[in-house]
């Protein structure tokens, strides 16, 4: 007899090659707004949560936004790597800008700022289904060490 017909079925990108997606298309620096075809293509929409911002992909946008909007970055990282280990993506990165607005109950004060910090994403079926680290562990932190929290 003869073999059945090989129909090759489509490979999802890796995990590594998703999040590069993202960190690398995912936002317009020059006008400050999320890419949303290059959201839809890397997350999945109705299965993402974000354990640090507490919710799915739109309070999670919602609140980047807020927490992003108090500094302008300067274009370029200072120091970047990502580290893929199956479907786990963790991205380092160090950058410098200017604070100049309200974060963490703190008003602008024009300074220069320089930030490192580390995130990892879950990868399953080709879209990202969760995030934890990033930035948005130091508001948790301040939140429990403030004088109106105890």
């Amino acid at each position: 007899g003869s073999l059945p017909a090989y129909h090759p079925r489509a490979m999802p990108p890796s995990a590594r090659a998703v999040v590069e997606r993202f960190l690398r298309d995912g936002y317009d620096r020059s006008a400050r707004l999320w890419r949303m075809d290059v959201i839809a293509e890397c997350f999945d929409v109705d299965r993402y949560v974000s354990h640090t911002w507490g919710g799915g992909l739109a309070e999670t946008g919602r609140r980047m936004a807020e927490f992003w909007s108090a500094f302008e970055r300067e274009p370029e990282a200072l120091a970047d790597a990502l580290v893929a280990d199956g479907d786990r993506v963790v991205h380092l990165v160090s950058w410098r800008g200017t604070h100049v607005g309200p974060v963490l109950g703190v008003e602008a004060t024009g300074r220069t700022v320089e930030i490192h910090h580390v995130e990892m994403w879950r990868v399953e079926d080709g879209r990202i289904v969760e995030h934890w680290g990033g930035m948005g562990e130091a508001a948790h932190l301040f939140a429990q060490i403030s004088p109106s929290s105890g």
